[in-house]
């Protein structure tokens, strides 16, 4: 009996066929990685939001500042000013938004001028878009006959803003708002927050939010646009310009695109914040309006 129960269980063996393999987890894709993903949300907006005025400021581009030269050997202003340019055109297709760039292209603008600039148009906040540049980078060549530098190993965004001493409490305040929120959004979005370890003596972590990091006089940083104008303003660092695969992605749609959507909840939360939690009414999508046709 013993024998035929041992034939009869090999038997049931062989017709269930070979142990089957163990699944295999396919881990998730980390930013900046080619099959990571960014979410596009659509941005809602309280009753009552109406239209709020937005100084764009695409970084650098004054007289002798191009900025940081980035991986692919690209001018920082050159970056900047793609960058702000597409963000204008998908924050005014909300129908919320009125946008003024603090630069065109070929222009030379002082900083003083940019402030001035905004506060006469009573802007309600100041944006200053930039790219980043941290580490000890090594010099490569993206092209023959060019040399830039390269270091991939700090990705992500940052969101700055300024305790300076001559604000009053209610503007940095706004400041502090309009940094977290920011940041919130963009990592909601997908965009990772930098850890800031490059930042030290520079910048103080604001604990509130990750990816948000503050100036304090006379310990930290002066930066002119985040601790002159008498609106609220930040600067976002929108990656590390010397990733090669983060600025790979950084001439994408679909980052523009989630970018956009993300600064746009941003500045409503910040910019409403009475408001935020109510029933919000929807806008289309953030997205650039259709090419005009040509005169």
């Amino acid at each position: 009996m013993l024998k035929t129960s041992s034939l009869l269980g090999l038997g049931l063996l062989l017709l269930a066929g070979p142990a089957s393999e163990p699944a295999t987890v396919v881990p998730t894709p980390m930013w900046p990685a080619s099959g990571a993903s960014l979410t596009v949300s659509e941005v809602r907006f309280p009753e009552g939001f109406g239209t709020r005025r937005i100084y764009l400021d695409a970084g650098h581009g004054a007289e002798g500042n191009t900025g940081n030269k980035g991986v692919t050997c690209e001018d920082e202003e050159t970056f900047t000013l793609r960058v702000a340019e597409d963000l204008a055109k998908r924050l005014e297709a909300t129908g919320h938004f009125q946008v003024r760039l603090s630069r065109k292209p070929g222009e030379r603008v002082a900083y003083p001028l940019r402030v001035t600039a905004a506060e006469a148009w009573r802007a309600h906040a100041m944006l200053s878009l930039h790219s980043d540049s941290r580490g000890t980078a090594m010099p490569w060549s993206p092209t023959p006959g060019q040399e830039c530098f390269r270091q991939d190993a700090a990705p992500g965004f940052t969101v700055l803003w300024s305790e300076s001493a001559e604000a009053t409490a209610h503007l940095q305040a706004g400041r502090a708002g309009l940094a977290r929120a920011l940041a919130h959004r963009l990592g909601q979005a997908g965009f990772p927050p930098y850890d800031g370890v490059d930042y030290e003596g520079l910048y103080a972590i604001d604990t509130a939010q990750p990816g948000v990091f503050v100036a304090r006089e006379p310990t930290h940083r002066q930066i002119f646009v985040l601790r002159k104008p008498r609106i609220p303003s930040v600067i976002i660092e929108t990656h590390h310009a010397l990733d090669f695969e983060e600025a790979a992605r950084w001439r994408e749609k679909r980052t523009l695109e989630a970018f956009a959507a993300a600064v746009a909840q941003g500045l409503v939360d910040a910019l409403a914040p009475d408001v935020a939690q109510a029933a919000p009414s929807l806008s289309p999508r953030v997205a650039a309006p259709p090419p005009r046709a040509a005169p």
